[in-house]
């Protein structure tokens, strides 16, 4: 097949998605305004210059026409709601799945009345929807998205990178003892819902009943100047690391090296570093969001914890570093969900029936194949 999908370019998600299909022989395009070189894929920039963003929204979008006209896929994949959503739709192509990421759906719908319309027109006109979690899913359907037409894909996990194993090394190269207890938060710096500076003040406190923990922060997005001066502030000097983005694979050794991965964002579908963290095995805490509670049992697989709630948190830490018999069961437990569900190429085959069932069914929904869809699904 010849598939084209508008994404974000130079992103690790857009990238490993379409690269799946690329090395199973379809011809695949990638539309972006984030251009940059993809293996085995014909990247189209559609990115235009100066001037009001509205007109730059037009500008690109007769460039979206026009290639779609040229290069007359058999199906268009479009990703992320906001902007490339809108593009999707408004292009007219069909059959078009749109894939949604998560602040796309939790946040910029509610930001003014157009964004609104724009997001209920695209989750509308779309012949299939595919997001991270059930909860992200249901949030579509309350915009105007068709639960029949709605199914869980996740991002999925690479098995053979992020697997549990010593990673002792790692941790001695990055200053963190054995008899340490390391905290891994590894959420972006550049949005507050990600509450990092309640990592940090719950880290403070947990700093000062354990004087063995100590904390490892990196941000896949922005930078950490801000936070690292918070970190200070609250007495953590000499006691955490601030990174900035890892590549791929030392992710993995980080998360190996660490013995608690924190992730608590006050809003967030199902975050893929949080399948990661399972399928290494970590002691892991999350907070209470719906899409957290699909892979994290409270004191079975992980621990909860309600969204910007320092005493909470800080008392979660404690008790992971209190106990390591607690930690390493909850690990095993979430390793094990993780293997059931998460796997990369197991999610990727269920996009291809989509896609598959969509071309041949001359554009109808996938009612014909069989995957975890919204309507009549507890998976």
């Amino acid at each position: 097949m010849r598939l084209a999908f508008l994404s974000i370019g130079r992103h690790i998600h857009t990238e490993r998605w379409i690269r799946w299909f690329a090395h199973r022989g379809h011809d695949c395009h990638l539309l972006t305004v984030q251009p940059g070189e993809v293996e085995d894929v014909t990247v189209h920039d559609i990115s235009t210059g100066a001037g009001p963003k509205p007109w730059r929204y037009l500008w690109s979008l007769g460039k979206v026409r026009r290639l779609l006209g040229s290069l007359q896929p058999d199906l268009l994949n479009t990703h992320f709601l906001t902007g490339y959503g809108y593009w999707g739709d408004f292009s007219g192509f069909h059959p078009n799945v749109l894939t949604v990421w998560g602040d796309d759906v939790y946040v910029t719908p509610f930001e003014s009345r157009i964004k609104n319309r724009l997001a209920r027109h695209a989750l509308v006109g779309c012949d299939a929807l595919t997001g991270d979690s059930a909860d992200i899913l249901a949030r579509c359907v309350e915009l105007g998205a068709d639960a029949a037409r709605a199914y869980r894909i996740l991002w999925g996990v690479d098995f053979q990178v992020f697997k549990p194993g010593d990673a002792s090394q790692w941790r001695r190269d990055h200053g963190f003892a054995d008899e340490d207890v390391v905290y891994f938060s590894p959420r972006s710096y550049t949005q507050p819902y990600y509450n990092i500076d309640t990592v940090i003040e719950a880290a403070a406190r947990v700093r000062e009943r354990c004087p063995r923990a100590r904390f490892l922060f990196t941000g896949y997005e922005g930078e950490p100047a801000r936070f690292r001066e918070h970190a200070e502030a609250a007495g953590l000097a000499g006691a955490y690391v601030m990174l900035g983005r890892l590549p791929h694979g030392e992710f993995a050794e980080a998360l190996r090296a660490c013995d608690v991965f924190i992730s608590v964002p006050s809003v967030d579908a199902t975050a893929v570093s949080l399948l990661e963290a399972m399928s290494c095995a970590c002691g892991i805490i999350v907070s209470s969001l719906p899409s957290s509670l699909e892979w994290i049992r409270d004191g079975q697989s992980g621990l909860v914890v309600p969204p910007r709630d320092v005493s909470a948190l800080a008392r979660a830490m404690e008790r992971f570093a209190e106990d390591s018999s607690i930690r390493s069961s909850a690990g095993e437990a979430a390793l094990a969900t993780a293997q059931r569900w998460a796997g990369f190429d197991q999610n990727m085959e269920h996009v291809a029936a989509i896609f598959d069932q969509l071309v041949a069914g001359g554009g109808e929904g996938p009612t014909r194949v069989s995957l975890p869809s919204l309507k009549g699904s507890d998976s």
